[in-house]
């Protein structure tokens, strides 16, 4: 189905307002507390875990592990406040188990949600790397080309792009005629290109604009999928704080 020009329209205004929307700067609050977050979660688990089962022959590891899995379900809880508070993402909430202490924590062994908020923390280092590396290579690249038209003519300064070994581009184009081969082949040559003047400092400008409008795009993608794998692996959990909270109620 070929898209209305009305529909057209309201994909490229779609395109161009993601800047302007106020979910576009929570994604990038979400996404810049990965990083450091996941790289914390990371050494915890592989620390922790290592540790724990290093040391399990001699009995001290158990309770290690034990103190690890209460740390992962405490650390769920605040993952999943934060998706929901930037992201939007609604948590059903897990009714705890029923039992005493030892019933309860069998049920957080045996659980498989448990296990799957083990694995989230690890996996929200790796997203905190990819958009580190987005913010980089989009954000950061597109922001100093929009800048460009302010400081092109500065004394001293080479802005434009320059290479070691010039690019050969060989466009061609044949056709056959009366059982003929007819073409015409060129050859260009990039070798180096500096901005001089207004008019290329502001077409550098609008290809900075157009780099930050897809660096915005991609990163609420990143965000968005964060939320998605959050809802998964997060979702099935219950904090053990809640539920020893309410043993007295139980007892009675």
């Amino acid at each position: 189905m070929v898209p209305t020009l009305a529909e057209a329209g309201g994909h490229a205004l779609s395109f161009i307002a993601v800047p302007f929307r106020p979910q576009t700067y929570r994604n990038l609050l979400y996404l810049s507390l990965a990083f450091p977050l996941g790289f914390v979660y990371v050494l915890f688990v592989s620390l922790g875990v290592s540790f724990g089962l290093a040391l399990a022959v001699v009995v001290v590891g158990i309770p290690l592990l034990a103190l690890v899995l209460a740390v992962t379900l405490g650390v769920a809880g605040v993952e999943r406040r934060l998706t929901a508070a930037l992201l939007g993402v609604e948590f059903t909430p897990r009714p705890r188990p029923a039992g005493g202490f030892f019933d309860r924590l069998r049920a957080v062994v045996t659980d498989l949600s448990t296990w799957a908020a083990l694995l989230y923390l690890p996996a929200r280092f790796a997203f905190g790397v990819a958009s580190f590396v987005l913010v980089m290579n989009t954000l950061v690249t597109g922001v100093a080309l929009l800048f460009v038209p302010f400081y092109y003519d500065q004394p001293g300064l080479y802005v434009g792009v320059v290479s070691d070994r010039p690019v050969e581009f060989h466009p061609a184009l044949y056709l056959g005629w009366d059982r003929l081969l007819v073409g015409v082949e060129t050859v260009v040559t990039l070798d180096a290109w500096r901005v001089d003047t207004a008019g290329e400092a502001a077409a550098v400008a609008a290809v900075g604009v157009g780099v930050c409008l897809v660096g915005l795009h991609l990163l609420n993608w990143l965000a968005r999928a964060n939320g998605w794998l959050a809802e998964r692996l997060l979702g099935g959990t219950y904090g053990p704080l809640a539920a020893v909270r309410h043993r007295p109620a139980d007892a009675e």
